[in-house]
């Protein structure tokens, strides 16, 4: 996917389910290569001026990814004011942008069934409600990842024969380990090589678990999945 502007705009609330950006983001570049992939924390530059940035990519590229964890919906300002409630926050507008764009907009759910689903209408500003209306896709953490990230890759392809054909995400891996702590607690991670190649995946992993419970996270299939 060389020489091509951006097709997929990855919008993403950052202190909702922290590491799934950024993993959806290494998946995706593996698979038709970053300038196929938006996503500001990777491409905006220290300096850039970047509300227009923002617009101009949300309103062209033709896939927008609305990441949606457990605490998309309810993110509140300091005033207690839910976030998608005031008119310059920047999920909202790039939604709003993508929608009135005629773009594809994919509600994308990053979690298990009973922890996030769509939202409903009346929950959403109107400009941006129809955003309900979309066919969302499920994007499942754990061992499930390695299963439906390429899914995901396919039916990007589906849906813009532009883009390459995607190589395999996670068909073939090398794996690390990585053993730390988390608020006092031991914390395995288990990942792609390839995504802790491209970034320090450790940094991106640190905010997983907010109540310091131990965890082990295993972004690899497990057997029968």
């Amino acid at each position: 996917m060389s020489d091509h502007a951006p097709v997929i705009f990855i919008s993403y609330r950052g202190s909702d389910e922290p590491w799934a950006p950024d993993v959806l983001y290494q998946g995706l570049a593996a698979a038709f290569g970053p300038e196929a992939v938006f996503k500001a924390g990777y491409d905006l530059r220290a300096g850039d001026d970047y509300p227009p940035v923002l617009e101009r990519m949300a309103a062209s590229c033709r896939i927008m990814l609305v990441c949606i964890g457990p605490r998309w919906l309810t993110a509140a300002n300091a005033a207690g004011t839910r976030r998608l409630q005031e008119k310059d926050d920047w999920v909202r507008r790039e939604i709003e942008l993508a929608l009135r764009s005629d773009n594809h907009v994919i509600p994308l759910l990053m979690g298990n069934r009973d922890e996030v689903v769509v939202p409903a209408p009346e929950e959403l500003p109107a400009d941006i409600a129809p955003l309900v209306q979309r066919q969302a896709f499920r994007l499942e953490p754990g061992g499930r990842l390695r299963v439906t990230l390429p899914d995901l890759a396919q039916r990007l392809c589906e849906l813009v024969p532009a883009l390459a054909t995607p190589k395999p995400v996670a068909a073939t891996m090398s794996v690390t380990q990585r053993v730390g702590t988390l608020a006092g607690r031991a914390t395995l991670v288990r990942a792609p090589e390839e995504f802790v190649s491209q970034g320090d995946f450790a940094q991106e992993i640190d905010s997983v678990s907010e109540t310091g419970d131990a965890i082990a996270l295993d972004l690899l299939r497990t057997e029968g999945s």
